[in-house]
């Protein structure tokens, strides 16, 4: 069943392909889940960029975290570790 051609689907897209949204619904309390997850994220974007039809699209990616307990700074963390390849948002409630 190899097409030979690689499939990016992010969740939502706008209808000119200048942005991109990716739903993060990953459980993420522990400092091994965090990581685990920021490195998913990281490596989906990186071979998403490689098959966008506009190369300069805007990614944002969703965390959605309700029902688990993270910290206050998670915005903050999650700026940090993923702020060079996307727009970070988090849904809490």
């Amino acid at each position: 069943m190899s097409s030979g051609t690689a499939v990016f689907t992010p969740e939502f897209s706008a209808k000119d392909g200048t942005e991109h949204i990716l739903v993060v619904n990953h459980y993420i309390e522990t400092e091994e889940a965090l990581s685990l997850s920021v490195a998913f994220v990281r490596a989906r974007i990186g071979f998403g960029r490689l098959h966008l039809p506009v190369p300069s699209a805007k990614l944002v990616a969703i965390y959605d975290v309700r029902g688990q307990a993270v910290p206050d700074i998670l915005e903050a963390r999650l700026q940090d570790a993923l702020g060079d390849v996307a727009e970070v948002l988090v849904k809490r409630a």
